[in-house]
């Protein structure tokens, strides 16, 4: 089943419930109960949730590098990178997109320079890497990315901000599972950028 960011979105006042959507889609300075922002900050000592690493099993393995292992010297080594959940197949199913960062004055081996990845959702727990398909493994200082349908052909496309460089990633839905193909288009910049929602 496909559905629809919107219709999701629309939709999810019957799932959360009134109170939580509003208080996910108001922002807090426009908040008139305090109470809401009270309880939405207070913590439990002992809570209940609990998170397990299961990256490993589902099959999320590539490593994210982020400047030096010992020490990070400059600001860029320390700004981290993202990751977008967005259905590039159009199958209903999530998809993970996880950007990646290098060192500085790194020399690589031929191959092993860390790169962008794209996982498709195997619907079943599990996600198998369509990178190398998919065009999209870049090397370099990856610090944000956005996913929007920037020609309304019905099929998400990928905003990549890179250090220096940034890159629209057009999706062309071709049908083949688990592939897409890539028409890029570069901007340069002397900075590092961002990114934000394409509406």
């Amino acid at each position: 089943m496909n559905l629809p960011r919107r219709r999701f979105l629309g939709s999810s006042l019957i799932v959360l419930g009134g109170s939580l959507l509003e208080a996910l889609t108001t922002p807090l300075w426009r908040w008139n109960r305090p109470t809401a922002l009270q309880a939405a900050t207070k913590s439990s000592p002992h809570s209940p949730v609990v998170f397990v690493d299961v990256a490993r099993e589902a099959g999320l393995t590539s490593p994210n590098v982020w400047g030096g292992t010992e020490h990070k010297k400059s600001i860029i080594e320390a700004k981290g990178s993202g990751l977008a959940f967005f259905d590039y197949d159009n199958d209903g199913w999530l998809d993970i997109y996880l950007t990646n960062g290098t060192r500085l004055n790194a020399d690589w081996p031929a191959g092993k320079a860390p790169t962008s990845h794209l996982y498709k959702n195997n619907r079943d727990g599990t996600f198998t890497d369509v990178t190398e398909k998919s065009g999209l493994a870049r090397t370099g200082w990856q610090t944000g990315v956005c996913v929007g349908d920037y020609d309304n052909d019905g099929w998400d496309d990928l905003f990549c901000c890179f250090w220096g460089h940034n890159i629209l990633f057009h999706n062309n839905g071709d049908d083949t599972p688990g592939l897409i193909t890539i028409a890029m288009a570069t901007s340069t910049c002397s900075c590092a950028t961002t990114s934000s929602l394409i509406p």
